[in-house]
């Protein structure tokens, strides 16, 4: 029988008759049967089989097609109506803002070179008695000049360069300054005039790193120094000053001795502190420095005039020597580390077990449908900004003329100056106040690395200064990076979920435009940034990372640092960096105002006459610039506002953008004393003037050791007291950071935490945010509130919700260094 678990009983005798005929098969039949199954069982399966195998493939080839992103366009290949240009070459006719060009930089040296009464020489060329050029500078035209320019009323005014010049030749030696024009076809180079500013300048104040000055302590100072004290430095060190391997020649790291220290103007002092000759030295100090004399301008009269040597002071080298070799100091032996880097604590090689396991690149940035920027001649363009930007090989990075939506909000923005000022027991240490302006900041910016210091997708800017050995100007390639980055936080949004709330989505991805710089001051990296937001405002950021300076380690270091490795202190120091920043809100004519907001006792209406606190703000316009000298008080927060009078809101409110500084930190040292005037500056957070073409910049390629009398003295720009209401106004900001290094700075400190910032901030300026004309907002609403079910609306404003493929580089990076290696060292 064959059971049917789900058939009806019959219905009738008929019926029952049938099935039992039915079921009685006999055992033929039932063969037969079973054969006729199993062979359309079979076709079933080899139908099925072969369907599932079609299916299998389809499957594996739309698979294939997916990852080889046929599927997929290929990112920036959109098409989009806005031609972007990025046009890195140098024109023809640079506009006011421009870098100086090759051919520029050619002729003022041929010009120069032409001039009978001075004896001008390369660098690699001169000798004692020979004039060199320092550096050369755009000299900006007068700001009144180019605004007239930019507005149509008068041609493009001439173009000039600041010459910086070592007069050796003259008798005694002097610094030049001078304004050589017109460019390019220059005709004259008179000294350059500016109020409160001396020029020629003393000699002895050229700032360090001029190549002489390195090739005469290595080829005359350190050679007659060797004679009197090398076998001690081999005993003591194993290593030397001269006549050794290179890895066993020992290194030194100046600090400058400033002329308000020495009591001399025409003094030039440094002490120079040993580091052994490994990756990196600065961090491989030795308990031992000399503190040389410079004054000549003949290197043989150079000498060493005093010692430090194990914690021990000494007056002189004959006093060290005999001390010595009379067994009465305390003697150190030590040998110089491991030759191989990899096992050096201070080298920058991987360490430690690899995170991830397995090889995964990081996150990278994509630009989807290509740039949203343009560039060229130096201008950008990106979503209503526009901005021009240069590099001061002497002060750094520079951006002018800055719009938003057609309206200039700041005529220039600047880096000023920088300084370190350090603290130690030793003498070598204590004498680390460094300005960094004397180390030709703009030079220090070069080889930008696509993937670690900008993203791939940067554009990488190369810049053009003079040589020091060669008469053809250098070309210093990456030395800006310019990208838009995606930020990674909403710059704005809101979420109503609920009925009541109205069932809508509104938000924007903060995107902004960065132009980068990195300025490696020896042994500090400086990553300075200012960036473009769709809200209106800008960012001027700096980060600190790279190598701290140590000391070596004693015990009476201990208030001044830890010991964060072995014989090795990390002492105390300020980071302190200085900004200009010239304002043009709605024209030249600006006030600057404080909103101080203070508490407020007030009385209730209910309960009745019962005291409650709260706050107000009450508006301080600042009428002149010693009202206007700032400094930051816990106790009295504020804002900072620049408007023009003349230019209201709808609603009568002051047209204004706010300045708003972060990383503000306490200068400690005693005003007029020491080194300190050379970084007045840092006496005041904020500090505003009133525009003067001479007082184009706080910084000093001198200042290195000029504190007795400063060829520039900030305190000058303000003593006037000059009226600033309705005036054309200059902000000077100053940031700061003291820094008190730790075991996670090495081998080198991250940036993390070292984010020191200000922001220019619309503040009433605009009648609503302007990045909501923005195609990157995205809104979500119901199709029909009173039907949800009807589904949802989302809005990108014609930006496309899909994936785009990224494709490799022309040419890439690895491979590019290899063929040029000089783009990231000098070879």
């Amino acid at each position: 029988m064959v059971y049917r678990s789900s058939r009806r009983p019959p219905a009738n005798e008929d019926e029952a008759e049938e099935l039992e005929n039915f079921s009685l098969d006999t055992d033929e039949d039932k063969e037969n049967k079973v054969f006729q199954q199993a062979a359309t069982w079979k076709k079933l399966s080899i139908f099925l089989t072969i369907l599932c195998l079609c299916l299998l493939i389809g499957i594996i080839v739309l698979g294939t097609n997916y990852t080889n992103g046929d599927q997929i366009p290929e990112c920036g290949s959109r098409s989009s109506s806005v031609k972007r240009v990025i046009d890195l070459s140098e024109p023809d006719n640079p506009g006011p803002f421009h870098d100086l060009t090759k051919q520029e930089i050619r002729n003022v040296l041929s010009f120069l070179s032409k001039d009978s009464s001075i004896k001008l020489k390369p660098i690699n060329e001169a000798k004692t008695r020979d004039a060199t050029v320092y550096m050369m500078d755009l000299l900006p035209a007068k700001k009144a000049e180019i605004q007239d320019y930019l507005s149509g009323k008068r041609p493009q005014p001439d173009r000039q360069a600041r010459v910086i010049l070592f007069r050796r030749d003259l008798n005694p030696a002097m610094i030049h300054e001078l304004a050589c024009g017109p460019l390019p076809h220059v005709k004259q180079c008179p000294l350059l005039k500016s109020s409160g500013k001396r020029n020629p300048i003393e000699y002895s104040l050229r700032p360090i790193g001029f190549p002489p000055d390195m090739i005469d302590m290595s080829d005359v100072l350190f050679p007659k120094i060797e004679k009197q004290i090398g076998h001690i430095l081999r005993e003591s060190f194993g290593a030397s000053l001269t006549n050794c391997e290179a890895r066993e020649c020992l290194k030194f790291y100046p600090a400058p001795m400033g002329t308000n220290i020495s009591g001399d103007v025409t003094s030039r002092r440094m002490w120079l502190g040993g580091r052994y000759n490994r990756d990196y030295y600065v961090l491989n100090a030795i308990d031992f420095g000399m503190l040389a004399n410079f004054d000549s301008v003949d290197p043989k009269q150079h000498f060493i005039s005093k010692i430090w040597y194990h914690g021990q002071f000494f007056k002189s080298v004959d006093d060290f020597v005999q001390q010595y070799a009379q067994n009465r100091i305390q003697k150190v032996k030590s040998q110089p580390p491991a030759i191989d880097p990899k096992d050096s604590f201070s080298s920058l090689y991987r360490r430690g077990d690899p995170l991830p396991e397995t090889p995964q690149r990081p996150p990278a940035l994509v630009e989807p449908d290509g740039k949203r920027y343009s560039v060229k001649n130096r201008e950008v363009d990106y979503l209503g900004w526009k901005f021009n930007f240069r590099m001061s090989p002497l002060s750094g990075p520079v951006i002018n003329n800055i719009r938003y939506q057609g309206d200039r909000i700041a005529y220039e923005i600047s880096m000023s100056d920088m300084a370190v000022l350090y603290s130690a027991f030793n003498p070598v240490q204590q004498m680390c106040d460094y300005s960094d302006s004397g180390a030709l900041l703009g030079m220090m910016s070069r080889s930008l690395v696509p993937g670690a210091d900008c993203p791939e997708t940067a554009t990488f800017i190369s810049q053009t200064f003079p040589s020091q050995t060669e008469s053809e100007p250098n070309v210093y390639k990456r030395g800006f990076c310019l990208f838009e980055n995606n930020m990674g936080h909403p710059l704005r949004r809101h979420l109503s979920p609920s009925e009541y709330e109205g069932h809508f989505y509104g938000g924007m991805l903060d995107s902004a435009l960065i132009l980068r710089s990195i300025l490696t001051v020896i042994n500090y990296d400086y990553v300075i940034d200012f960036i473009f937001y769709q809200s209106g405002a800008v960012q001027t950021r700096i980060m600190s990372t790279g190598y701290i300076i140590p000391s070596f380690y004693n015990p009476l270091e201990r208030p001044y640092g830890w010991e964060t490795h072995k014989d090795f202190l990390a002492p105390i120091h300020h980071h302190l960096f200085h900004f200009k920043v010239d304002l043009d809100i709605s024209g030249t004519s600006n006030r600057y105002e404080t909103l101080d907001i203070k508490p407020e006792k007030v009385i209730l209406k209910e309960p009745p006459n019962q005291e409650y606190n709260q706050m107000r703000f009450d508006r301080s316009l600042k009428t002149s610039e010693k009202e206007a000298l700032y400094k930051f008080d816990f106790d009295k927060p504020k804002y900072h506002i620049v408007h023009n009078s003349d230019k209201k809101t709808d609603l009568n409110q002051p047209k204004a953008y706010r300045i708003h500084m972060n990383g503000m930190s306490k200068f400690l040292a005693e005003e007029n004393k020491d080194n300190e005037i050379s970084f007045s500056w840092a006496r005041h957070q904020l500090v505003v003037t009133k525009q003067k073409d001479d007082e184009a910049v706080a910084g000093s390629p001198y200042a290195l050791f000029d504190s007795r009398k400063p060829v520039t003295n900030f305190t000058r720009f303000y003593e006037d007291n000059e009226d600033i209401v309705d005036e054309d106004l200059v902000f000077w900001i100053t940031s700061g950071v003291h820094h008190i290094p730790h075991t996670e700075d090495l081998p080198v400190t991250p940036t993390v935490g070292a984010h020191i910032d200000f922001f220019l901030l619309p503040y009433n300026y605009f009648p609503s945010c302007p990045s909501f004309h923005s195609r990157d907002h995205v809104f979500v609403n119901l199709k029909d509130k009173r039907h949800p079910e009807k589904g949802l609306l989302i809005d990108r404003h014609g930006n496309k919700d899909e994936q785009c493929k990224t494709s490799k580089h022309a040419t890439a990076y690895d491979e590019l260094i290899n063929k040029e290696p000089d783009i990231l060292f000098d070879l």
